[in-house]
């Protein structure tokens, strides 16, 4: 039992930490600062999130009923000179619970909050003369976990791209804004969503950039996350867990119960186990392949080649070839030696879970060629 517990805290790991579970006050949380060059103005913004929202099905015949209403949290960036409207973008952070600025709990209970580097790339676009709307996760910051009384386990992936939707409509309508100019910038689960909401005409997005994002679907990253992690593990206990593994992901994928000869029950009613089903249940079910052939806007794609969260060859590469097999016609594609998940430097070493806790800068030619992709097709 222990051993197939330890399989399903790893199943979690691209999530960093599952977000329905509860942990101790952070000690020495991160702290964002206005910088004070005042190269931009930041606003406190509160965008409306109705309960009618439209919903992309997984499955023609998915029902699912619409939230209630509630408001999600966050910072508007405006350039202090020139004058507008100005492009835009808008960020959509990975999975796991983080505010605007990219800061999460630790990942250990107890243990210093992450600093996952958004900040500074949202700091470098919005110097850079881009209108930039940073927001709270659900559950973080002052962005609930949804309307009053929901429940993580009915919180969804299609729930989540709902809530980037709404911000983008808000944000396609804010005056400062050009309409025609509006950029989603998405890293990890974000690198998901940023092609998906792509394949939306009436959002008119003027390009996507995927920032560590999956060109294959959740199902086959988790499962090679897991898969990776055992390779320390003698073969017959590697194959019993992976057997696990396989029929618990086969059974959230077809919404049925797994075979419990094979999973225990005690895995399958865990509580962060439970909360999540919704969530992969979505993510498993979606066509990535048709998702990124929809995208006709230009495209970043972009990875480091020490990502452990997802793969620069079977993931950015397989994604760029897909969307420019599809509609898409301005296709950049970008893999970085020696940077992680997170697009900072590993000097050399295995990246790893523990070294997102190391202060550490977001890489200076990665920022370099983001910027000079966005600045090209806002010109």
């Amino acid at each position: 039992m222990r051993t197939v517990a330890s399989a399903m805290t790893l199943l979690m790991l691209f999530t960093v930490l599952a977000a329905a579970e509860e942990a101790p006050p952070a000690k020495a949380h991160p702290v964002y600062r206005l910088p004070e060059d005042g190269s931009f103005t930041a606003r406190e913004v509160r965008i409306a999130r109705p309960g009618d929202f439209t919903q992309i099905k997984v499955k023609e015949d998915a029902k699912q009923a619409p939230e209630g209403d509630f408001e999600i949290a966050g910072t508007l960036n405006v350039p202090a000179q020139g004058k507008g409207p100005f492009p835009a973008v808008f960020f959509v952070s990975g999975s796991g619970p983080q505010d605007r600025h990219g800061f999460g709990p630790g990942s250990k209970p107890g243990t210093a909050g992450l600093d996952l580097g958004t900040w500074e790339i949202l700091d470098a676009l919005a110097r850079a003369g881009f209108v930039v709307l940073r927001v709270d996760d659900r559950g973080t910051g002052a962005t609930p976990v949804g309307p009053a009384g929901v429940s993580p386990v009915e919180i969804g992936y299609q729930a989540l791209v709902s809530d980037a939707r709404c911000c983008l409509r808000w944000l396609r309508q804010r005056p400062e804004v050009d309409a025609r100019r509006v950029f989603v910038v998405g890293h990890s689960e974000g690198g998901i969503t940023a092609p998906l909401l792509a394949g939306e005409a009436e959002l008119g997005l003027a390009g996507i950039a995927c920032l560590a994002g999956c060109g294959r679907n959740f199902y086959d990253v988790i499962y090679e996350q897991v898969s990776e992690a055992m390779k320390g593990q003698s073969a017959a206990m590697r194959e019993a867990n992976l057997k696990v593994q396989k029929e618990l992901m086969d059974a959230i994928k077809g919404s049925r119960e797994p075979d419990f000869s094979i999973v225990p029950k005690a895995l399958w009613t865990r509580p962060d186990v439970v909360a999540s089903r919704k969530w992969m249940h979505e993510h498993f079910n979606l066509d990535t392949e048709a998702m990124h052939k929809r995208v006709a806007c230009p495209a970043l794609v972009a990875n480091g080649e020490r990502d452990f969260q997802v793969s620069a060859e079977r993931d950015a590469r397989l994604l760029a070839a897909r969307l420019a097999q599809g509609k898409c016609r301005d296709v950049t594609l970008r893999i970085y030696s020696d940077l992680d998940h997170l697009f900072k430097a590993c000097g050399g070493r295995e990246s790893s879970l523990k070294m997102y806790e190391e202060k550490r800068p977001v890489d200076a030619a990665f920022l370099s060629d983001l910027l000079g992709w966005l600045k090209r097709l806002a010109a």
